[in-house]
């Protein structure tokens, strides 16, 4: 998970505003431990795997803000071509957890809202979910972690 400085008036963008981000800034806040941390926090390990497993499961049940840029979107055979970034060498589909987020950088870009379990199972394997890609807090969803997001 990252939560590097964003662009100017990234900041000003009111977070969180749904329970998907709530989650998302609950799993954040227990992953990335204080500067004066204790080195043996297994305490701190067991709530930040929680909050981490809470995000999950709230992102599970949530929507998704996709940008469709030009070429995105339903194609003339009738699939559907989606958006990619290259993160490690894998590729991953940008998403937003609001509209909010989606302004941050794509403000000028079509978007489809859709809910997170029908966007995993459209998603071939070895596709992973780019959350909020360089906005303040932004987390990758890594492709063996998009099948636990699946429905059952």
């Amino acid at each position: 998970m990252t939560t590097p400085t964003g662009p100017a008036g990234a900041d000003s963008v009111p977070f969180p505003v749904n329970p998907v981000e709530e989650a998302l800034a609950a799993a954040v806040e227990q992953s990335v431990p204080p500067p004066s941390a204790d080195v043996d926090g297994d305490d701190d390990d067991e709530a930040g795997m929680e909050s981490v497993s809470a995000f999950i499961g709230t992102l599970k049940e949530g929507s998704l803000w996709v940008p469709l840029p030009e070429g995105a979107g339903t194609q003339d055979d009738g699939s559907v071509a989606l958006p990619t970034l290259d993160v490690d060498g894998s590729p991953f589909v940008p998403v937003f957890t609001s509209q909010e987020q989606l302004s941050v950088r794509s403000s000028d870009l079509p978007f489809t809202v859709v809910r997170t379990r029908e966007l995993v199972d459209a998603l071939p394997r070895g596709v992973g979910l780019a959350v909020n890609p360089g906005n303040p807090v932004s987390v990758p969803i890594y492709p063996e972690t998009v099948l636990a997001l699946a429905s059952e």
